[in-house]
C-alpha cells in the first residue's frame, strides 16, 4: 500500500463498500499513520453532521426571502476581507488543505446514498425559528420606451425653414428641408406661404404662413405639437394608447381622429373642428368640440363655463381649402423618401399653381410627387391659367420649372434661390467634377458620395462665400469639388444664399 490512503478509499470504507481484506489493510494503516487517521476522524465527523441535518425538518425557504437576503448582504456594504494569497497563514499548512478538501468532496458524494439507507427516526426536538429577514424589495416593472417615429415634409410653399434638432443649423432651402425625414425635436417655420408635414397615411399637418411649430414628441406613445401661429390638421384614427395633442399658449387640444384648426396669435387661441371631436383643456377644465363647432378665448381667459359656437359654411369651406392633400400610397417615411421625387415650380407671387389639374399652392411651390410625367400650369390672371406643360420628374431632377411672365415678375426669395440653384447646376463643369473623384472612383468608393456646400451669390452673379458644410469624401477631394464650383460663372439675377448638395 502507498504511504497514505487515498481519499476515495476512506470514503468507500466509511460507506462499507470495501472488500473485507482491503478494509482490514486500510484499518491497519490507520492505526499506524497519524495523518490518515486524522483525515478519517474528520470524515466520520462530517458524516455524523450530515446525519443530524438529514433528520431535521427542512426550514421554510422562499425565493423572495432569498432575494432580500442577497440584497441586504450585498447592498449593506459589509464584505469579508479578501486574504492576500501571499499571506503567511495560507502557506503554513499546505499539506493539510488538500486532504481536508478532498474529504469534504467525497463526503458530499457519498452522503446521498447513505442518507437513503434505513436509520432510526430522529427525536422530535425543537428547531429554532429562523431569524427575521427584511421584507422583499418590490419588483418594479421595466417599461420599454415607445418606438420613435418620423415624418416627411411633402409641400413647401413660399419661404420656410427647418431646424432638425436644438442647436443645429437652420435650413432654408426647400430641397434640403424635404430631403430627409423629420424627427422629434425639430422646429419648422414659414414666411409668406405654408408647409405640409405628413405623419402617416391620411395624417397631414399644414403649417400656415407666419407660423412656427415644434415637434415636442413623435413616437408610438404620443405626438405633441407646440405651435405659435396656425396649423390645420387632418389626423387619422390613432393607435391604441397613442395621444395626439397640440399645445397653444396655456391650452392643450387633444384629438383621436378628426380634422380641425388651432390658431394662436396675439394672445388668443381659436379652435375650429370640421369633423370628429376635439377636447380643449386648461388646468382641470375641459371643453369638448364636435363637428362644425369652434371656440375662441384669450390666453388669460378662464375656460370654465365657455361653450363652443357653431361654424358658418364659409368657415367650414376655409378649413377644407387650407389643408394640404395627403401624399397617396403612404407606406413609411423611408420608403416614401426613396420612391418619390421633388417637383419644384416657380410662379408669380400669389398666382395659383396646378399639378395634374389640382391647385397645390401659389407662387414658389416645392412638393413630393411620384416619378414620371406631370401636367403643370399656373395662373396668368385670377381664374385664368396658362397652357399646361408636361414635366418629366425623375430621381435626380430637382431643377425648378419657372412659370413667369413680364406682367407678373417672380418676387419671392424662395423663387430667387431656386432660380440661382438651377443656374449653378447648368454652369457646373461636370467633367471637372468627375476628375475630382476619379482617384476614389478607381477604388470603387465614389458611389453615393456627396459634398454639401453653403453658397452666397450677389445680384451680379459673383459668389460671395462658398463653404463645405458636410461630405463623406476625403478633404482633398472635397476641396477639389469646391474649387470646381467656385470656377462657375453666373449671370445677373437675384441675390441668394442656399445649400447645394453635389452627389456622385
Amino acid at each position: 500500500m502507498s504511504r497514505h490512503v487515498s481519499p476515495h478509499r476512506l470514503a468507500e470504507l466509511a460507506a462499507g463498500r470495501l472488500d473485507g481484506r482491503v478494509a482490514a489493510r486500510v484499518r491497519v494503516h490507520l492505526d499506524g499513520c497519524d495523518d490518515c487517521r486524522g483525515a478519517w476522524d474528520k470524515l466520520r465527523s462530517l458524516r455524523a453532521t450530515f446525519a443530524d441535518i438529514g433528520g431535521a425538518p427542512p426550514p421554510e425557504l422562499r425565493w423572495d426571502r432569498v432575494r432580500a437576503q442577497v440584497y441586504w448582504s450585498i447592498g449593506s456594504g459589509s464584505f469579508p476581507a479578501v486574504t492576500d494569497p501571499g499571506d503567511a497563514p495560507a502557506r503554513r499548512w499546505p499539506w493539510l488543505a488538500v486532504p481536508v478538501l478532498a474529504v469534504a468532496a467525497i463526503a458530499m458524494a457519498v452522503w446521498a446514498p447513505w442518507q437513503s439507507s434505513s436509520r432510526p427516526a430522529p427525536s422530535q426536538t425543537a428547531v429554532p425559528s429562523p431569524s427575521p429577514v427584511p421584507a422583499p424589495m418590490p419588483l418594479i416593472p421595466v417599461e420599454l420606451a415607445p418606438a420613435p417615429l418620423t415624418a416627411v415634409v411633402t409641400l413647401v410653399e413660399g419661404d420656410a425653414s427647418l431646424v432638425r434638432a436644438p442647436g443645429s443649423a437652420e435650413i432654408a432651402d426647400a430641397d434640403d428641408i424635404g430631403a430627409s425625414a423629420v424627427a422629434a425635436g425639430a422646429r419648422l417655420a414659414t414666411g409668406d406661404g405654408r408647409l405640409a408635414l405628413q405623419l402617416g397615411a391620411g395624417s397631414v399637418v399644414t403649417l400656415a404662413g407666419r407660423s412656427s411649430m415644434a415637434l415636442g414628441r413623435l413616437d408610438e406613445g404620443g405626438i405633441e405639437l407646440v405651435i405659435d401661429g396656425q396649423v390645420d390638421i387632418e389626423i387619422s384614427k390613432r393607435a391604441v394608447g397613442q395621444r395626439f395633442t397640440v399645445v397653444a399658449g396655456g391650452r392643450t387640444i387633444e384629438v383621436r381622429g378628426t380634422a380641425f384648426r388651432v390658431a394662436h396669435r396675439d394672445g388668443e387661441v381659436a379652435v375650429a373642428c370640421e369633423h370628429g371631436r376635439v377636447a380643449v383643456s386648461s388646468g382641470d377644465t375641459t371643453v369638448e368640440l364636435g363637428a362644425g363647432q369652434g371656440l375662441s378665448l384669450g390666453d388669460a381667459e378662464p375656460l370654465l363655463g365657455r361653450a363652443p359656437r357653431p361654424l358658418g359654411d364659409a368657415e367650414l369651406a376655409a378649413l377644407v381649402a387650407s389643408r394640404a392633400a395627403a401624399l397617396p400610397g403612404w407606406t413609411d417615411p423611408a420608403t416614401v423618401l426613396r420612391t418619390t421625387s421633388p417637383l419644384s415650380v416657380v410662379a408669380p407671387r400669389a398666382r395659383a399653381v396646378r399639378v395634374d389639374g389640382i391647385v397645390v399652392g401659389a407662387g414658389a411651390v416645392w412638393m413630393r410627387v411620384a416619378p414620371g410625367r406631370h401636367l403643370v400650369d399656373a395662373e396668368q390672371a385670377p381664374g385664368r391659367f396658362s397652357p399646361a406643360r408636361w414635366v418629366e420628374v425623375g430621381d435626380d431632377d430637382v431643377r425648378p420649372l419657372v412659370l413667369a411672365d413680364a406682367t407678373a415678375p417672380v418676387e419671392s426669395a424662395a423663387a430667387g434661390r431656386r432660380a440661382r440653384r438651377a443656374e449653378l447646376g447648368r454652369a457646373l463643369d461636370q467633367g471637372r467634377l468627375r476628375a475630382c473623384v476619379r482617384a476614389v472612383e478607381k477604388q470603387g468608393l465614389a458611389d453615393d458620395t456627396f459634398v454639401e456646400l453653403e453658397i452666397g451669390v450677389d445680384a451680379n452673379g459673383a459668389i460671395g462665400f462658398l463653404n463645405i458644410i458636410d461630405t463623406d469624401l476625403p478633404s482633398r477631394v472635397a476641396s477639389c469639388v469646391r474649387d470646381a464650383v467656385a470656377a462657375s460663372r453666373l449671370g445677373s439675377g437675384s441675390a441668394a444664399s442656399w445649400r447645394h448638395r453635389i452627389s456622385f
